[in-house]
């Protein structure tokens, strides 16, 4: 770590520490937990801080707002229980957002180059923060909706006035376009699309080939972010699953119960957002537990901060003890084989108890057409499968000790979320919704 960036990363932990201060909620956990905010000047002394009960939580947002009388717009999230996120964004932000986007965007966008992008716009925060932070790159951009990739006339109608080269999107929505795409005679490979940014949810290494592969080669850059944090970290090289932190924007540190995770380890993220001395955020985020987990891949062992991280996870579904992640699902999906062409790649779990109190997990996969009954079944037979073959605590609670249960359901195209509309909100896909 180069001694000017080192300073740089302190200087900006003081001013926000400083900032936390005059927010009531802070004040009133500094006193609370015995911590004098004057000694937090360091990444040591922020994982002190946490140790002794400091950290925030996505359940904190609107506790943790400045008291500057400034523009703020705002915008809606993902939330955790059916309920969006509210988030705000001033000048600033954006400004702290555009430093993270030009790390990443120099790793792939070039003079010249024409770009879709296909993140949603406001009342969602992703197509606002992707365009800021483009704006010094000489790239032609246009904003097309979300659902252009979702509907593919609409997607040809831009395609043929733009000439694309680069595409941003969701990654599920870069998925399903090939096939879209092949249904009416086009094919994908012979766009000429060169790259592309995928992001907003978290996929696998073997998704995004499959993605390349469509498309011809094409080379996709994997990013890392959040409404709040706005881009945590991005893959300088496409299909690495190694993700570059934003430093010295951002600040990670992987916590292992009682412990910080090692080279290898995984842990669960723990976010700092840093904001150059005089600029005005939104809010405050100081050891933020956004629910997210990842494997330390590199760390700077001096301050203990992680620098690169790799195999992002969010959200699980628990059955009795045992863990099902939203990303093994989508993996047994991109290994179904020749079943794998019947299903649309929409994917959700549902999570509950019955009445018996048993963990249940609803493994939900939509349909690209109508199928039969035979069909269903045989796909489902073999996602559970595969589902106990990658997953033995799953296995083991659901079909040995049976205190859980796993329902797999073959859903008609349109009817993923069927019965539970009211815990999906516009935006990035609802991977898992627990009741």
């Amino acid at each position: 770590m180069r001694p000017t960036q080192t300073q740089e990363i302190n200087k900006r932990i003081r001013y926000v520490v400083t900032l936390s201060k005059q927010i009531p909620w802070y004040a009133r956990k500094y006193k609370k937990l015995g911590i004098d905010p004057n000694t937090i000047k360091t990444p040591q002394d922020l994982l002190k801080a946490y140790e002794k009960g400091l950290f925030t939580t996505p359940q904190d947002l609107q506790a943790l707002t400045t008291h500057f009388k400034i523009f703020r717009q705002y915008f809606l999230s993902s939330g955790t229980s059916g309920r969006p996120k509210v988030v705000g964004a001033t000048v600033d932000d954006l400004k702290r957002d555009k430093r993270q986007c030009e790390q990443a965007y120099n790793c792939f966008i070039e003079e010249g180059d024409v770009v879709l992008n296909c993140f949603p716009s406001s009342p969602a925060i992703s197509g606002v923060a992707s365009i800021e932070g483009i704006k010094s790159f000489q790239a032609q951009l246009f904003q097309a909706p979300a659902q252009a990739l979702q509907n593919v006339e609409t997607f040809l109608l831009y395609y043929d006035i733009f000439k694309p080269n680069v595409i941003f999107g969701l990654t599920t929505s870069l998925y399903r376009l090939p096939f879209r795409l092949r249904e009416i005679g086009v094919s994908p490979e012979k766009l000429g699309i060169k790259k592309m940014m995928s992001g907003a949810e978290p996929s696998t290494t073997e998704r995004r080939k499959a993605i390349s592969e469509d498309f011809g080669g094409a080379k996709i850059y994997d990013w890392y972010a959040s409404s709040e944090n706005m881009v945590i970290a991005y893959e300088e090289e496409p299909f690495s699953n190694r993700y570059n932190v934003t430093l010295p924007e951002t600040i990670l540190f992987l916590t292992k119960e009682n412990d910080f995770a090692s080279a290898g380890e995984t842990g669960q993220v723990l976010l700092t957002n840093l904001y150059e001395v005089g600029e005005k955020p939104h809010m405050i985020l100081l050891n933020y537990l956004i629910g997210d987990f990842a494997r330390c891949v590199e760390k700077d062992e001096e301050t203990g901060f992680v620098t690169v991280i790799g195999d992002i996870r969010r959200e699980a579904a628990y059955l009795a003890g045992a863990k099902l992640n939203p990303q093994e699902v989508e993996a047994v999906i991109d290994d179904l084989g020749e079943f794998r062409g019947l299903l649309s790649g929409e994917y959700c779990i549902i999570t509950y108890n019955d009445a018996d109190r048993k963990a249940v997990a609803e493994v939900r996969l939509e349909a690209r057409k109508q199928l039969s009954n035979e069909q269903k079944e045989r796909i489902s037979q073999q996602v559970r499968q595969k589902i106990y073959e990658a997953n033995i605590p799953v296995y083991h609670m659901a079909e040995i000790v049976k205190d859980a249960k796993l329902i797999i359901n073959i859903t008609e195209p349109g009817s993923l979320y069927k019965g539970y509309e009211q815990h999906v909100k516009p935006g990035k896909p609802k991977r898992l919704i627990v009741l």
